[in-house]
């Protein structure tokens, strides 16, 4: 029945995650102009939280859209919100210094969504919210980051990376190291138990 999971992301810290719990699953990212979604989200006056949450549907969505009947879809999605702001990931190196310094020395939460959906109909959701606080680093350390960070931090909403690197960026962290970084296990690992995808 295991085999019938699919993972609607090509993220591979989730991938990751959902293996090294021992989870078997496939992944089938989808398409999503999370653009679009989001200003809508935004027109409707919903939370980064709710907007956080729709997104993950919207992912799970298309791809039970793309796939055969009853298959479970994990989707997933989160936003960085520093006081009610989105950040979006960075697309150059200079869009990576700012958002760092804007970062540095506050603290921000990540909405953090994961949904799970069989034939279009959502059977379980979590939101997790962890929040953490960047120390007061030097432009001497910034410089030497994004260096060696480089462009892997494109695909980095906030610019790190907190299993590499990035983890040197923090002075606190507040919640699931998991939900930093894009799943929440624990509660996910109980859905998957009422659907039969793990033993109870």
């Amino acid at each position: 029945m295991a085999s019938s999971l699919i993972l609607a992301s090509g993220s591979s810290a989730r991938r990751a995650l959902l293996e090294a719990s021992g989870v078997a699953h496939r992944c089938h990212p989808v398409a999503l102009d999370e653009e679009r979604v989001r200003l809508a989200c935004q027109a409707r006056g919903e939370t980064l939280r709710e907007t956080a949450l729709v997104l993950a549907e919207e992912k799970a969505r298309l791809a039970c859209a793309q796939l055969p009947a009853g298959t479970l879809v994990i989707g997933a999605d989160q936003i960085l919100d520093l006081d009610g702001e989105a950040f979006a990931k960075p697309t150059s190196l200079s869009e990576v210094r700012t958002q760092l310094e804007r970062l540095r020395g506050k603290t921000h939460i990540l909405q953090t969504a994961v949904v799970l959906m069989r034939d279009g109909r959502r059977v379980w959701h979590e939101v997790a919210a962890p929040r953490l606080t960047m120390r007061a680093f030097s432009d001497a350390f910034l410089d030497a980051y994004i260096a060696q960070e480089g462009d892997a931090l494109f695909s980095c909403v906030g610019a790190y990376r907190l299993e590499g690197l990035g983890v040197q960026l923090f002075a606190v962290l507040d919640g699931a190291h998991d939900a930093v970084l894009g799943l929440p296990r624990l509660g996910l690992m109980e859905a998957l138990r009422q659907e039969g995808v793990l033993l109870p």
